[in-house]
């Protein structure tokens, strides 16, 4: 496994360097990279977890290396949501490390948190460029369901609920359900105390109302929050709170 690791990220490094001709070739080079450019996780209401970002180098040695981490300026992050370690090493014997970074329910509110990571700038030293971890409040303080009886097209319905900045907190994409389903039933776990938005799709056109009319309700602890029967053309949509 550390050999394909070993030669993806020499062919990178000979790629993303190939119009230089003073670039030492891939073997000999001083080359570090994070595993992916973007990252995604959630932090529970009140609690705190950690996240391991693998970070890869196109070498093999016999000694622990160490690279210096930074938290770029651009990121947008709330303050005192995130701890990033000053460091990463990739021990001895290894081409591959481990970069935990401690995420925390601190200031999260609504919204996704961009926490962007470099590594410092060292002479000789190539990297793959920055990564992103986002990052949003895991919310289960309030539980809404969603009730839909198709009208025998259910492949053309698609639904989301989004935040009060547009983010989407939850969705169901086209032709997720399947043409001749009668129902489905859908629980959703939304944050106490924000708004909303949900917004019911058919891609004909038609709404819920061939051959025979379906309809759509949210409800949450028994209170209709969005309900829609029939023909509703393309789209539905409607604000709801969790108050």
């Amino acid at each position: 496994m550390n050999k394909i690791k070993y030669i993806l990220l020499a062919l990178t490094v000979f790629i993303y360097t190939g119009c230089e001709e003073e670039v030492p070739t891939p073997e000999g080079t001083n080359y570090i990279a994070f595993a992916d450019s973007e990252f995604s996780t959630g932090v529970d209401v009140g609690s705190s977890n950690s996240f391991d970002i693998p970070v890869y180098s196109a070498n093999i040695t016999g000694s622990d290396r160490s690279f210096d981490i930074l938290v770029d300026p651009a990121s947008a992050a709330a303050a005192g949501s995130y701890t990033v370690p000053s460091t990463v090493t990739i021990p001895s014997g290894s081409n591959e490390g481990t970069l935990t970074v401690q995420l925390t329910d601190t200031n999260l509110g609504i919204g996704v948190n961009k926490l962007i990571l470099n590594f410092g700038v060292v002479e000789n030293l190539y990297n793959g460029g920055s990564t992103t971890v986002n990052y949003i409040q895991n919310c289960t303080e309030v539980t809404a369901t969603l009730e839909i009886n198709f009208d025998g097209y259910g492949s053309e319905s698609s639904w989301s609920i989004t935040d009060a900045l547009g983010g989407i907190v939850v969705s169901k994409a086209e032709k997720f359900y399947a043409d001749g389903q009668a129902s489905a039933t859908e629980t959703i776990t939304l944050c106490a105390g924000r708004d909303y938005t949900f917004t019911f799709n058919d891609a004909y056109g038609d709404g819920l109302s061939y051959p025979a009319d379906g309809n759509v309700t949210l409800t949450i602890n028994g209170e209709e929050k969005a309900a829609v029967t029939g023909d509703f053309g393309t789209k539905y949509e409607v604000a709801f709170d969790t108050n």
